[in-house]
């Protein structure tokens, strides 16, 4: 399930240094590599922690059991109780704790329709609001109903829980309504983030509730939707008297993992997530930008901290904030202490169409599903046949092995590794998107969608680009999250016509797969020697550039081993003239064998054209030092980066200003 990087201790400290002259070198070395950020700094200034000795924090690039080493049901509680301070220590700090007594005060009650309205006020010394919503009974018919808990920004869930019967109790816990900034200066000793100050604010209402006339305190269901969901989940993983919650698009640190939605993967990653939203978690968390594989939790133990209740994961297809793959593995780890106590199907993932918002079917499947789980046993779901899964590549083949695989024993290794690229299983025929001003939008032969970038001046450039990046799940070539100006947008802008195309399994065919036989890598290596003839033929070019990136530089590097990309290429090749390669590692699952050759023996098969590396400092899915060996060994230069892996301005920039020394100059207007 994990993947843990070899001589990943060196690269991220020296044992002979104390722990402290390690953390101070971190420390300057995120300081100079994260993007400014003033609620940080302040922090860091009114005496904040050092970043942490992330060499004595495993490095695990995947998820791991949260109940390794539990011997049975007896141990949950003390495996719970670990999980719960790891999540406070490193991501949310730790809020007051349970109350023994909390007051409520019913301000107003009224009825609107069939519905009683009381406006309570919980708390003494301090006070959260929330509005209790109960369909009115029959006359002479007393009855406790189930509760949907929300924050109050989910008004429209509230009124589909009543129309099915349910009550529905809306807290003052939300953007643009929130009593928590409030209390929190109450209590001026306590630092945590704002998302714990509403899970804890859910959990003072849930203690009012037990006491209202009208509801059934057994089976109080907390949900959310986005930032909400992250703190329903928070809410259910700390105060087990919730009967289930709902997560909808809950994002990193929420139902998504950290570790699998990073910068690499073009998700929202910790650097972004901190940044964008500072307050919502601890301070330390913004340590782990570009080290998430270092964080000692992730979202799965904190699913796996609502066991044995009932838990819906929500995810929408095509929404940037996650990744349907780094979801199903947080549930497929977390089911790990579900089936310890005996309820492993009550942790269910559901996916839907469409983007980030959360409509009426969408909340109506929710409320099915509540009323199956809370209304009876927990439903088993349907189970998908699941085909052989794809290996990882390994992080111990980058670094030259003890000899060199090439020319014809090459391309046998990469084909046994890859499997025959083959037309990808489609679920049905998929439109191509209308085109933007400056793309042309074509197909291959076997159906994927090219759009071809144009510079402004139009025509077709100095020259032909092949963008080669991460596919990120829900928008394909384009970053679900960008940090900069978009490459293939930058690249077009300087001249060069930019052919790109969404991955398979990502953006407009995120449900196609490999054929049988196949592989991911396999399939996006043919792709994208289909790409490039298809942008060739359209733009009149007679060769192609690549720029590529993290799974991307993979891919390009397969196409060179192939003699797909050879000068001296086939009729229905197109020749690449040179490369620039960001970063060319990947953990992700995509092979169809472990790999004999390693990135050495790939980089070699560039060495007869212009190419070069960009290699960040660290990097989570190498060792150190070792693409810096597989350079040196194939002969193509290295240009280090004092970043992480990711694709930033500096390093986008980078890659242009590269393509425009080794390429055609740009014509003169």
């Amino acid at each position: 399930m994990t993947q843990v990087t070899p001589g990943s201790r060196s690269r991220d400290g020296h044992v002979g240094r104390s722990a402290t002259a390690r953390r101070r070198r971190y420390t300057a070395e995120l300081a100079g590599a994260l993007p400014p950020s003033e609620s940080f700094e302040t922090w860091l200034s009114a005496g904040g922690d050092l970043a942490p000795d992330f060499s004595r924090l495993p490095a695990r690039t995947g998820l791991w059991s949260p109940v390794d080493g539990v011997a049975g049901a007896d141990g949950w509680p003390a495996r719970r109780a670990v999980l719960r301070a790891r999540w406070r220590r490193w991501l949310t700090g730790a809020p007051p704790p349970a109350l023994r007594r909390t007051s409520v005060r019913v301000d107003r009650v009224r009825t609107a329709g069939r519905v009683e309205v009381r406006e309570l006020v919980v708390g003494e010394g301090w006070s959260v609001r929330a509005r209790l919503l109960l369909p009115v009974p029959a006359a002479g018919v007393a009855r406790d109903v189930p509760v949907y808990l929300l924050q109050s920004s989910h008004g429209p869930w509230a009124e589909a829980a009543l129309a099915r019967g349910w009550g529905a109790c809306l807290v003052s816990a939300a953007d643009g309504d929130d009593d928590t900034e409030a209390v929190e200066r109450v209590f001026p000793s306590v630092v945590a983030g704002r998302l714990a100050w509403r899970a804890w604010a859910l959990s003072r209402v849930l203690d009012a509730l037990k006491d209202q006339t009208g509801v059934d305190a057994r089976r109080v269901l907390v949900g959310g939707h986005s930032r909400n969901g992250k703190t329903a989940l928070l809410a259910a993983a700390f105060d087990d008297r919730f009967a289930g919650v709902v997560s909808s698009s809950s994002g990193v640190l929420g139902a998504i993992p950290a570790r699998l939605c990073t910068d690499r993967h073009f998700g929202e990653g910790v650097e972004l997530l901190t940044r964008h939203y500072p307050g919502w978690y601890h301070p330390r968390l913004r340590w782990f930008a570009g080290r998430e594989h270092r964080l000692p939790t992730d979202a799965h133990e904190l699913l796996a901290l609502a066991a044995p209740r009932p838990v819906l994961v929500s995810v929408a297809v095509e929404d940037p904030v996650e990744r349907v793959p780094a979801a199903r593995a947080a549930v497929d780890a977390a089911r790990d202490a579900f089936a310890l106590l005996g309820r492993r199907d009550a942790l269910e993932l559901a996916l839907r169409p469409g983007g980030h918002r959360a409509g009426e079917s969408a909340v109506a499947a929710q409320l099915d599903w509540a009323q199956s789980v809370l209304g009876g046993s927990t439903r088993r779901p349907g189970r998908v046949p699941v085909a052989p899964s794809p290996v990882p590549w390994p992080a111990d083949r980058v670094r030259p092995g003890p000899h060199p695989v090439r020319g014809p024993r090459l391309q046998a290794a990469v084909r046994a590794a890859l499997g025959p690229g083959g037309r990808a299983a489609r679920p049905g025929a998929v439109a191509i998107p209308v085109p933007r001003a400056g793309e042309d939008r074509l197909r291959t032969g076997d159906g994927v969608a090219v759009t071809v970038l144009r510079p402004p001046e139009g025509g077709s450039g100095r020259g032909l680009v092949l963008w080669l990046g991460p596919p990120c799940a829900a928008t394909g070539w384009r970053a679900g999250y960008e940090q900069a100006e978009p490459l293939p947008e930058l690249l077009a802008a300087a001249g060069w016509a930019v052919a790109c195309h969404d991955p398979v399994g990502s953006g407009s065919r995120h449900g196609e797969r490999p054929s049988p036989g196949s592989s991911p890598l396999g399939r996006m290596t043919a792709d994208a020697a289909a790409v490039a003839a298809v942008a060739a033929a359209a733009t009149g070019h007679d060769r192609v550039w690549v720029a590529a990136y993290g799974t991307g530089a993979l891919v390009a590097l397969h196409l060179f081993a192939l003699h797909l990309f050879a000068l001296d290429a086939g009729p229905e090749d197109v020749p690449v003239a040179g490369a620039v390669l960001a970063a060319p590692s990947c953990g992700e699952p995509l092979l169809r064998a472990r790999p004999e050759y390693t990135l050495a023996d790939l980089l070699a098969a560039t060495a007869d054209r212009p190419a070069v590396v960009l290699d960040p400092a660290w990097d989570p899915e190498a060792p150190a030092g070792a693409v810096a060996a597989a350079c040196r060994a194939a002969g193509v230069p290295r240009v280090p980066l004092a970043d992480w892996h990711r694709l930033s301005g500096a390093t986008r920039s980078a890659m242009v200003d590269w393509l425009d020394v080794h390429g055609p100059r740009r014509a003169l207007v």
